[in-house]
């Protein structure tokens, strides 16, 4: 059977990559905290690599990966500490190796020659230093001294002898039948032989098949260059033909060949034989269930083009789409059976969804993982000391997002130990501790990934950005001092900005943080900046979850729908006409005591020319960017939806109005407007400096907002957070199903749960349509019936938390002078579904 080596290869180089970045963890987790176990555990690793990469003929790899194993095996015989000499040139060694397997070893010889040079330097006694002062030349053996034997590389688990004979050990068994390679004994006399010199012997060998080990019958493996004593000589040998074929072609005079390991004709080197197996256990030791081990590689890890998956989340997005038209018509049609069909025709098409977006999503621990080094790197070329803190690496975000967002981040990483943190003795004068901090962090929260970078150092000089922004002739000196510091730290985001006095290796040339914020823009997300001189800075960026689908808040302007992301709206108010004014001949609404800018959307669109509260505004959307704050006034609220993201077309993306398109159930089409790119086409100012100056950036991501409504004249509040969708529900449709009542929705069947009921409110219109809050609980979806919403608010006057929260309370307040009970609708659900079990048992 033919092997496919092309696809073995591309596995060999996806799974070295990954040995590699195992091989890197674990050497800087050994400068940390050393233990003999991980010196161990690293010289497996080398190892797989160094056996994976000689069945592909890579004999650069195969020999450095080899000389790289034989330094190690001597720290792992004296179970000694490496120094940090030892352990940078262990990283050098690991960079390299990276280098050649992601070129396929298209580099010279003099790029690795120099690390071949320190390892056997490493190797050396301080007797062998004295005795050989010429620098070594770079390949598999290192040539001889004049007069002195050759030493010839031999597996540091080779061959051993016992009562005259040799033991071959089982882990070049396992890798020939890995390889579906022949293994061959071969024996040779040196007084058969016309050319003496050993090395070529082997090498000649070498170009025939894979060599694993050599030496002769004496047990001096390699001790010596030429063939002058009269000794039998032998070698193990992986052979890609058979022996009549390896006999026909043998560069020496042979004196036997005996067939350690033969493969059968249907064995051929799978993925998962060959790599994925020896990838998972970096080990010299076989299988001791292959079958079971096959059968775990089949079942579980399968690779699959990243254009699959692509298209396929294409197709998922258009039969969602679909799936919306259909359920529209299907409305209007009065036959029970066909409408049952299509809900659960359209849960299947959700769960497929679901599944299907769920294959791009790819945990943070892979970006994650490059940073120690990177820290690593920064400690030695700038002299300062750091602790990193890693937290959220189990969120997942979507692949490409990751893919753009890995350098901007390594950048923030790399400002905030050249710029933020100060040297040990500046940090022990300011009676900070010796080490700075570094604090990367990722939380989900509402659909998005809040990505954190703090820091403990300097702070941003506010001063200096302000005198360089005029410098640079940003903004005017009489602007710079109407601006508050948040504003001007803005600044530090504008391309070719640097407040650097010298040019270094990792900074100083004005090209980065621009970068940054542009590709997390691209990403579909945003980016600022928060800072206490002396004190420390955080950089936080928010981001979708992914790309192809978002939650989103449908508005109605000027007769046009339009969507709004809802990771950018604050909240959705009633429009007060008293409360508009002008300020500057600029419309402002007066907001609980604050003047908020007022945008008229359809003027802003080009939808209309009248730049006053239009009489048919009822609404305004109070939306936020990293920096601003404004409200939108609309003509209609519509459901909140999860659309597909369209792309648009070169001259609407030229517009910074919007960000892409979503096609509709009903097969319109509607806009996605980019809150901030209508920020920026305004100039707006920011108009709540007195709460910026306040509050810190994270007091205003983290701010609740309330949801507000009634059941039977009582107005409760939950966080708005935890709000999937708002419903209008026809009790007709409610059934009974079990001990609960439920609802079919969009092809689910929804739990249903009364708070008239657990709040012993005295239910008086059981039977009028009702809206439903549909809430995301560990459960699955459920839907608590209300009345009435009233309004989304920010904040609830008289505030007073309950201590105990076990009911599902977490306090009370007023809002226009009603008495708003705040409630944690998971905990009330949960509470409600214990206590219908509990009614069930005593009614039973």
């Amino acid at each position: 059977m033919e092997v496919d080596y092309e696809n073995l290869l591309k596995d060999y180089l996806v799974e070295a990559r990954e040995l590699l970045d195992m091989a890197e963890e674990s050497i800087l987790e050994l400068e940390k905290n050393y233990q003999p176990e991980q010196i161990n555990t690293l010289f497996r690793v080398i190892h797989t690599i160094k056996g994976n990469s000689a069945i592909f003929d890579f004999p650069l790899i195969t020999g450095l990966a080899h000389s790289f194993e034989s330094l190690l095996n001597q720290f792992r015989k004296r179970e000694i500490k490496p120094a940090d000499k030892e352990i940078s040139l262990f990283l050098d060694c690991i960079d390299a190796l990276k280098e050649m397997n992601e070129r396929k070893e298209s580099v010279s010889d003099s790029q690795v020659s120099e690390l071949m040079s320190r390892i056997n330097e490493s190797l050396k006694t301080e007797d062998e230093k004295s005795e050989e002062k010429e620098k070594p030349r770079f390949g598999l053996f290192t040539p001889p001294k004049k007069n002195k034997p050759l030493i010839l590389p031999s597996s540091t688990e080779g061959t051993s002898f016992k009562n005259g004979k040799i033991l071959i050990p089982k882990s070049y068994i396992t890798k020939a039948k890995h390889g579906c390679f022949s293994l061959f004994l071969v024996k040779f006399r040196e007084k058969d032989q016309e050319d003496k010199n050993y090395s070529r012997a082997i090498e000649k060998f070498s170009d025939l098949g894979i060599v694993l080990d050599h030496g002769d019958f004496e047990g001096k493996n390699g001790t010596h260059s030429s063939l002058s004593e009269n000794r039998t000589h032998y070698l193990i040998l992986m052979y890609s033909k058979d022996k009549e074929s390896f006999m026909k072609l043998s560069p020496v005079s042979l004196l036997s060949v005996s067939t350690i390991f033969r493969p059968q004709l249907n064995e051929s080197p799978s993925v998962s034989q060959s790599i994925s197996d020896r990838s998972s256990r970096p080990t010299s030791e076989p299988e001791s269930n292959p079958s079971k081990s096959k059968e775990v590689s089949a079942e579980y890890y399968l690779k699959i083009p990243l254009q699959l998956l692509d298209h396929m989340i294409n197709l998922a997005g258009e039969t969602i789409i679909v799936r919306n038209q259909l359920l529209q018509k299907i409305e209007s049609y009065d036959d029970p059976s066909l409408l049952s069909i299509v809900r659960n025709l359209s849960q299947l098409i959700t769960s497929s969804q679901e599944s299907v977006m769920r294959t791009r999503l790819q945990k943070l621990e892979s970006l994650y993982k490059r940073i120690p080094r990177l820290i690593h790197d920064l400690e030695k070329t700038t002299g300062k000391e750091v602790e990193l803190f890693l937290e959220g690496g189990e969120v997942e975000l979507d692949k490409s997002i990751i893919d753009s967002i890995s350098d901007p981040i390594m950048h923030m990483i790399r400002n905030s130990v050249d710029h933020g943190v100060e040297s040990p003795n500046e940090r022990v004068s300011a009676g900070k501790p010796r080490k700075g901090k570094i604090h990367l962090s990722a939380s989900l929260r509402g659909g998005n990934v809040i990505l954190k970078v703090e820091d403990d150092g300097r702070g941003l000089n506010i001063d200096s950005i302000k005198n360089k922004a005029i410098e640079r002739g940003l903004i005017t000196r009489e602007e710079a001092q109407r601006k508050s510091p948040e504003e001007l730290s803005e600044f530090i985001f504008s391309p070719g900005f640097s407040t650097a006095h010298a040019v270094s290796s990792t900074s100083g040339r004005g090209v980065g943080m621009d970068v940054v914020k542009m590709n997390f823009q691209k990403a579909g997300g945003t980016v600022s900046v928060s800072s206490k001189q002396g004190i420390g800075t955080s950089v936080i960026a928010s981001l979708p979850q992914t790309l192809s689908i978002i939650n989103c808040q449908m508005v109605k302007t000027s007769g046009m729908l339009f969507a709004i992301p809802q990771q950018n709206i604050s909240e959705l108010i009633l429009l007060d006409r008293r409360s508009v004014s002008y300020l500057e001949k600029k419309m402002v609404y007066q907001l609980r005591g604050h003047l908020l800018p007022l945008i008229n959307t359809g003027e802003i669109l080009g939808l209309s020319s009248d730049l006053s509260a239009d009489r048919n505004d009822k609404y305004i959307v109070v939306v936020h960017t990293e920096k601003h704050k404004f409200g939108m006034l609309i003509e209609e609220i519509e459901n909140p939806e999860e659309i597909v993201v369209k792309p648009l077309s070169k001259d609407l993306a030229k517009i910074n109005l919007y960000t892409g398109a979503a096609i509709l159930g009903d097969g319109n089409v509607a806009l996605i407007l980019d809150i901030s790119g209508i920020s920026k086409f305004l100039k707006l100012h920011t108009n709540v400096k007195e709460e910026l100056r306040s509050k810190t950036i994270r007091e205003i991501t983290e701010r609740e907002h309330y949801l507000l409504f009634s059941v039977n004249k009582q107005m409760f509040g939950l966080d708005s957070r935890s709000v999937i969708r708002i419903e209008q529900v026809d009790p007709k449709y409610f059934e009974r199903f079990i001990d609960s009542e439920v609802v079919q929705y969009r092809g689910e069947v929804i739990e249903l749960c009364r708070l008239d009921s657990y709040f012993n409110l005295k239910d008086e219109n059981k039977d009028t349509e009702r809206t439903m809050i549909l809430i995301q609980t560990s459960l699955g979806k459920k839907g608590i019936l209300v009345q009435e919403i009233h309004n989304v608010v920010g904040e609830i006057g008289s505030f007073t938390k309950n201590e105990d929260r076990s009911s599902g309370v977490i306090g009370s307040g007023i809002v226009a002078g009603q008495t708003v009970i705040v409630i944690d609708p998971i905990v009330v659900l949960k509470k409600i579904g214990k206590d219908q079990i509990r009614q069930e048992i005593i009614s039973g």
